[in-house]
């Protein structure tokens, strides 16, 4: 928990990548301290590789320093380049403790959170009919 409050004073948030060495589970990344430094949901994205995932979070947490919000349920642009869409859509609390256990136990209380959900190269996001991902297919069950 210091390592999570020291990187939350110092950048407003903190950076985690959950991964399952026996790759039974789905690898994500998640925020802790949108919430906090930003009044913003936690952001939890599924199978982007660590550093991918980390410039993305670190990209939003800059954006959500300067004032913006990223609403769910809305389809959205120029958030990981290359003229894809992602989409926001808000995480079931009663997945927080399973999902985002560091966040429940950093907070110790209620918190928000949302999947960023992100397409396939022909810019078909996973929660639409015609996406062949299914890297995101775990993240669907949770929203």
């Amino acid at each position: 928990m210091d390592n999570i409050r020291t990187n939350i004073e110092k950048f407003g948030w903190h950076f985690l990548y959950i991964f399952d060495p026996e790759g039974n589970a789905s690898d994500f990344s998640y925020s802790v301290g949108f919430e906090e430094s930003y009044n913003h949901p936690e952001i939890i994205v599924f199978g982007l590789k660590k550093d991918t995932a980390h410039h993305i979070l670190s990209d939003i947490a800059d954006e959500l320093k300067n004032g913006k919000t990223f609403n769910p349920n809305e389809r959205l642009n120029d958030v990981i380049g290359g003229d894809m869409d992602v989409l926001f859509k808000p995480v079931q609390e009663e997945f927080h403790s399973e999902y985002l256990g560091l966040a429940s136990k950093y907070y110790q209380k209620s918190f928000r959170a949302m999947v960023m959900f992100w397409p396939n190269k022909q810019n078909i996001l996973p929660t639409e009919g015609g996406c062949d991902l299914t890297i995101q297919d775990e993240a669907l069950k949770i929203v």
